[in-house]
């Protein structure tokens, strides 16, 4: 019983730090089992939760159906020994939390998350507005091709802008095609695609 009342205890501990920060997670081991109850105060259903390995290999991926608080147990336990994240797609930004897995005890970083802005891509009056803007500094890659009648999946632009925090550029097209681009812009690894019909 004693065991007991400490879990509620540090359960509603988490819970108050929770409530402060909204974009805060919290993670409470259970000894008993060795689970892990992952939990986030503010999600959107259509957000994407995966857990991948170092190499990038999506172990789990659910999509969050309601929007609000969320919480789920997880036996990461058994897991082979190695170096894991937790990833959280939004609509505007990925969080990623890192953490390791050693002879079946769970260590989580919280110094290490890392948030992710996606680039904004939109588009007006036959024009491609395209903004990005992180942290930290990195190399973004900006291509656009487009399909016609003619020419399927044609790269008509293509630049890379190194070592930056911000990038923003307009495209203006031609106002008598009938056709679709698709923008890809890559960054850190990370490619984010947005398709147009014009």
């Amino acid at each position: 019983m004693k065991k007991f009342t400490k879990h509620i205890l540090a359960l509603a501990i988490v819970f108050a730090t929770l409530s402060s920060n909204a974009t805060e997670i919290a993670f409470l081991s259970n000894e008993e089992d060795g689970k892990t109850i992952l939990m986030f105060d503010n999600v959107s259903q259509g957000d994407q939760l995966m857990v991948k390995d170092a190499f990038g290999l999506i172990l789990y991926k659910e999509a969050i159906l309601e929007n609000g608080k969320y919480n789920k147990s997880f036996d990461l336990t058994t897991l082979p020994d190695g170096n894991y994240i937790f990833e959280l797609d939004k609509q505007n930004q990925i969080r990623v939390y890192p953490f390791t897995v050693d002879a079946t005890v769970v260590t989580f970083n919280k110094a290490q998350l890392t948030v992710v802005n996606k680039p904004k891509v939109t588009s007006k009056d036959n024009t491609i507005y395209i903004t990005a803007q992180n942290l930290e500094a990195a190399d973004y890659t900006i291509e656009i091709f487009y399909d016609s009648a003619k020419n399927a999946n044609e790269k008509i632009y293509s630049e890379t802008f190194e070592n930056t925090t911000t990038v923003g550029k307009k495209f203006k097209l031609l106002e008598d095609k009938d056709e679709t681009y698709e923008v890809v812009v890559t960054a850190n690894g990370r490619s984010f695609i947005s398709t147009f019909n014009f």
